[in-house]
């Protein structure tokens, strides 16, 4: 408990030594602090900027959330306004890394008015945290291999395999060259993410059985991917090959709702932690989670109708002459 009110009060405790002694710190100058020297996957610190000027000035620009390395996202930020010399900007972070976090130098942009000034901050190394227990460097010895008799099933059925292999080749190869000479060209179903996205819920709610099972693991998985595959469709975006920070980054830049923005990135914040920080949730959260997902469906019916209708009338420019050409043999056979 007194580590973590440590941590807490250790950038407001910064800025208060920081004016204290701003007699040392030089005219201009930007001054960085982290509050803790090691971190783990999932956990979260706060990084401070203290600016320190000669001159009244204007306005302040400080880093933005993509300015900092993509195994970092930017939870929040407060901004402190010491003095008419004087600011400051504490960021509260979470790391999703597997190595030691490299914070490189960031541009803070101050604005006055005859002149603007860039300043650069010092590069920061955070220390990740091994798993391994500290001075533990023994290696166990190997276990020799066991030797497990070689079975003759495989054998069996591989020959299984080929006699129906031959048998349709010989027998109904020619048949189904026939058959398929003889189909209709294949028209797809026109895929409505929104639909799709609706299926993915009710499937998940009724085949994982969370309160059976409790693999959590699985049940935020999967609704983390069913978002995910709704934007790979509808916004052409990576969804599927993208970290959840990559993700967000492109729904910013696509413009996405911010509700439904909103809503992604909490579902995939919780996905990350049960995945990577082996955090366990309870039950209520994880169906707290299925509901946002829930909200994020319905406000996806609203924003996103206009873009599904574009989507429709591609389906059918491409298809639908194929469509009535098809109907229009039917009818003629009959």
């Amino acid at each position: 408990m007194k580590k973590l009110l440590l941590n807490r009060c250790a950038p407001i405790l910064f800025l208060a030594l920081s004016i204290i002694f701003s007699g040392h710190i030089q005219a201009q100058s930007v001054n960085t602090q982290v509050d803790t020297d090691s971190i783990q996957i999932g956990d979260t610190f706060s990084y401070s900027l203290l600016l320190q000027l000669d001159q009244e000035y204007s306005n302040v620009q400080f880093p933005d959330t993509n300015s900092f390395p993509p195994t970092v996202e930017v939870l929040n930020r407060k901004q402190f306004k010491l003095s008419e010399f004087s600011d400051s900007l504490i960021y509260e972070l979470q790391y999703f890394g597997n190595e030691d976090l490299q914070i490189p130098s960031l541009p803070v942009s101050v604005f006055s008015e005859s002149d603007t000034t860039t300043l650069l901050t010092d590069p920061v190394t955070i220390f990740f945290k091994t798993v391994v227990a500290e001075g533990d460097t023994t290696l166990k010895p190997m276990k020799p291999n066991y030797q497990f008799p070689l079975p003759w099933w495989p054998w069996l059925l591989a020959f299984i395999v080929l006699a129906g292999f031959l048998l349709w080749w010989f027998k109904f190869r020619e048949d189904t060259k026939e058959e398929m000479e003889l189909d209709k060209p294949s028209i797809p179903e026109f895929y409505d993410p929104i639909k799709e996205l609706e299926k993915d819920l009710l499937r998940i709610k009724e085949d994982t059985k969370v309160e059976q099972t409790k693999d959590y693991k699985l049940f935020y998985s999967q609704i983390g991917d069913a978002l995910r595959t709704y934007f790979e469709v509808l916004y052409k975006i990576p969804a599927l090959e993208s970290t959840s920070g990559e993700l967000i980054r492109y729904l910013d830049a696509y413009g996405v709702d911010d509700t439904l923005a909103e809503k992604t990135r909490s579902v995939l914040r919780r996905a990350d932690l049960v995945k990577f920080a082996k955090f366990t949730p309870t039950l209520e959260d994880a169906w707290k989670t299925y509901d946002e997902a829930i909200e994020f469906l319905e406000r996806a019916k609203l924003t996103d109708a206009s873009r599904i209708g574009r989507l429709k009338a591609e389906y059918d420019a491409k298809y639908l002459s194929v469509k009535e050409e098809v109907v229009t043999e039917n009818g003629g056979t009959k």
